[in-house]
């Protein structure tokens, strides 16, 4: 207990500061220790060196995990932002002064499609107005190539692409022409009578060809102010603008020898269908007509220029539609046939590589690039090829009760069918007729194509209810031929001949249709007789 009149002592500097009471010495021995205040002591102070030491340490080690666990946050932050806008815009794109970030592509379709729409000039002459859109004022827009813009605004990766305090304003992908804004102002403000008209050319589809239409001098308006809203909204779409006209007496704004110009090198483009090849022999032909569609001049009416041109828009559009048409190609596996030895003997399936049409807008701008140089070679679509693989099937023709095949034999004019090198049955024949391409071809075939019955037609003949029918070479099979009869039993192609077929009796056609599946092997060998053969 502490005494009376006398201050306890304290311990000074702990966030609550301890009151230590020392009790009073009693006997000779040593001081009692009173263990309850040693430990408040201890914990008011630490523990000593070794203990401060290893609290150091392991303070450290928890500013460390910390530390770590900051970066494993902010590194999972970068990867997930990254995955999430892989395909929506980025942080900071704008279009129209309207935030674009996070957007998919078809959201961004369809805030481009509004905002061409929202795009409109007030315009007012001498007591008229009207409101113009941008395609009035011969604006096209391009709105496939306005989205990629704005999905690949501020490039594809990077640290700059997702900072969101490093901005890019969007425009639209558009053309102007002229010549378009022109007649929509002219024939809008100014009376018919009083207007100027500027020669330009014109598709005559009864010549197919262009010819030039003579303009004349007149009244027109001055561009301008006109063409300096439409590049405001081109940069800047969704917004009005009003502009007030102005006009002018001009002479004939494009000459008509200008015209003429331009008209013939525009027919010099039609004089040769256009062609764009795929791969291999694989082409697709662009009838002039349809190349007639592109033709778009390039005018400066201030300067009295005009330049043939192509809208690029346009051709993209038909190329879109018919490059894959024409010139895709499924890939077919090669099937090869071999023996027990490993030889090839036939390949039943030929291979082909797989075609898929890449990049039609670089393909666009080569058909571009082409028709503005008159360039008439043929363009080279881009194409992505896969190429064919290859199976091979395990024929068991060389060895005893094989797979089934069949000879035809044209210089005894018989048929034998084998199991492997086992002779099963042979039967009579009648082949194609020497004369006029009508002979059996020789070589490896398979059978591929069967009828149970058939009208066939061919030049000059129609064959009704044909039976037990089984090409293997085109237009060339087995079957039965009982108006041929004769022929098949005198074995007599120079005077009995068919039209390349082998012609038998009902039974032997028949067995071979129920014996001889798609698939089987046929060799055509020999030379046929000059007479009967029996």
């Amino acid at each position: 207990m502490a005494m009376e009149g006398q201050e306890e002592p304290r311990i000074s500097d702990v966030d609550q500061a301890e009151t230590v009471t020392m009790p009073p010495t009693t006997g000779d021995g040593p001081d009692p220790v009173d263990l309850s205040a040693d430990q408040q002591a201890n914990r008011a102070l630490g523990a000593g060196p070794a203990h401060e030491a290893s609290s150091g340490r392991h303070r450290g080690r928890t500013i460390l995990a910390l530390l770590l666990l900051a970066v494993l946050l902010l590194v999972g932050c970068w990867f997930g932002a990254r995955a999430f806008f892989r395909d929506r815009v980025a942080p900071g794109v704008t279009l129209g002064g309207k935030m674009m970030m996070g957007r998919t592509s078809d959201q961004v379709r369809q805030i481009v499609d509004q905002q061409v729409r929202d795009s409109q000039v007030e315009l007012k002459g001498e007591g008229a107005s009207a409101r113009a859109g941008l395609k009035d004022l011969g604006v096209s827009v391009d709105q496939d190539a306005t989205v990629t813009r704005v999905m690949t605004a501020k490039g594809s990766a990077g640290i700059s692409r997702l900072n969101p305090f490093h901005s890019e304003a969007v425009p639209l992908v558009a053309e102007q022409d002229q010549l378009a804004m022109n007649k929509y102002l002219t024939e809008h403000f100014i009376d018919r009578q009083d207007r100027s008209v500027p020669s330009t050319i014109v598709f005559d589809s009864g010549a197919h060809a262009f010819r030039a239409q003579e303009g004349r001098g007149g009244k027109g308006p001055e561009l301008g102010r006109v063409q300096n809203a439409v590049s405001s909204l081109i940069d800047k779409p969704g917004r009005r603008l009003a502009v007030g006209l102005v006009y002018k007496d001009v002479g004939m704004p494009i000459s008509l020898d200008t015209a003429n110009q331009v008209a013939a090198q525009a027919n010099q483009r039609l004089a040769k269908d256009l062609v764009i090849k795929g791969t291999d022999d694989d082409v697709m032909t662009v009838p002039a007509a349809t190349v007639a569609t592109w033709v778009k001049p390039v005018t400066d009416l201030g300067k009295g220029t005009m330049e043939l041109g192509f809208d690029r828009q346009a051709i993209q559009q038909y190329l879109d539609q018919e490059l894959a048409r024409h010139l895709d190609r499924d890939m077919v596996t090669a099937v090869n046939v071999k023996n027990t030895k490993g030889e090839v003997v036939a390949e039943t399936t030929k291979g082909v590589d797989g075609v898929r049409v890449s990049d039609v807008p670089a393909t666009a701008d080569l058909v571009v690039k082409a028709l503005v140089q008159g360039d008439t070679n043929p363009v080279q679509a881009r194409a992505e090829v896969t190429p064919h693989k290859e199976q091979t099937r395990v024929a068991r023709y060389d060895v005893p009760d094989g797979d089934i095949w069949i000879r035809v034999n044209l210089s005894d004019q018989t048929a034998t069918a084998y199991h492997g090198t086992t002779e099963v049955k042979t039967f009579p024949i009648c082949s194609g007729s020497p004369y006029d391409g009508d002979w059996s071809d020789t070589g490896t075939f398979f059978i591929n194509v069967r009828y149970t019955v058939q009208t066939m037609r061919g030049p000059g003949y129609v064959s009704p209810n044909v039976r037990w029918v089984s090409y293997y070479n085109g237009s060339e099979g087995f079957h039965t031929a009982d108006w041929n009869y004769g022929g098949i039993a005198k074995g007599d192609p120079t005077h009995y001949g068919s039209h390349g077929c082998i012609n038998m009796y009902e039974q032997d056609a028949k067995w071979i249709y129920d014996n001889a599946p798609a698939g089987t092997m046929v060799k055509v060998e020999g030379q046929v007789p000059p007479g009967p053969a029996r």
